[in-house]
């Protein structure tokens, strides 16, 4: 999006609104799925009743919207394209001002970032409550030593905040990283190409690419997901397996 491009100046906002859309529907998604997740571990008996966990199709619309709409606000005047300025040079210094730019990543992007922040601390604090209570329960019965229940219990929490805590280093902290870079080239009058270009290619990439790790990430951590596909694998191998003793003998 930092190259300049020859082209008419509506297929060079097209060109910049629609990963600009599809990328802060992509953070508002994850937005989505830890505040379900939070709402299941902070009331569990309403979760059934829960709007978002009932009506999927109109939740992702309602979290589609907003970014649809703040990502087209430069289609309906919101530019730098002067009058002078040719028609065929495009390019997003053109196409986002300052202070749009400003408020997508101060307003949008690192609130959201927080939120879930937010939500995953608060579900890891409630869990470590939890699991202090049902250690109590389980020491006025077995006595005051430690089970081994309760040693798999820690380890198990243990893991998940280290896995959490590492998810946040890899995906997060480069994107955070390369968004606060981006905006101090932009607040000094510099702009993108005061950057050396490995170096902008390096940040972006990496900060960038690491978001789309965290889908992967919630995807392995939930069983709803890896159950399906282990029994998959399990009847792929079996079947397999079948297949070369059949041919075998």
């Amino acid at each position: 999006m930092s190259l300049e491009r020859y082209m008419k100046f509506s297929n060079c906002l097209v060109l910049h609104i629609v990963p600009n859309f599809l990328f802060l529907s992509f953070l508002f998604n994850l937005v989505m799925v830890h505040y379900e997740r939070y709402f299941c571990i902070v009331h569990p008996l309403q979760y059934s009743n829960f709007w978002v966990h009932r009506y999927v199709p109109l939740a992702l619309l309602i979290v589609w919207i907003p970014p649809l709409l703040f990502a087209s606000l430069p289609a309906f005047g919101w530019n730098k394209r002067s009058q002078n300025q040719s028609c065929q040079d495009c390019s997003y210094k053109y196409v986002f001002p300052r202070e749009f730019i400003y408020l997508e990543v101060y307003g949008l992007l690192i609130p959201a970032i927080l939120a879930i922040i937010f939500m995953t601390v608060r579900v890891l604090w409630i869990t470590r409550s939890q699991m202090k209570d049902i250690c109590k329960l389980h020491r006025s019965v077995q006595g005051d030593v430690p089970s081994d229940k309760e040693h798999r219990m820690n380890m198990r929490y243990a893991k998940c905040v280290a896995v959490v805590s590492l998810t946040f280093m890899v995906c997060w902290v480069p994107y955070i990283v390369y968004a606060n870079v981006s905006i101090t080239a932009l607040w000094q009058d510099k702009g993108e190409s005061s950057m050396e270009p490995k170096t902008h290619i390096i940040l972006s990439c990496t900060g960038i690419g690491s978001m789309a790790v965290i889908p992967v990430v919630l995807g392995f951590g939930n069983r709803q997901y890896t159950k399906p596909i282990r029994k998959g694998l399990r009847k792929l191998w079996d079947s397999c397996r079948k297949g070369m003793t059949q041919r075998f003998y």
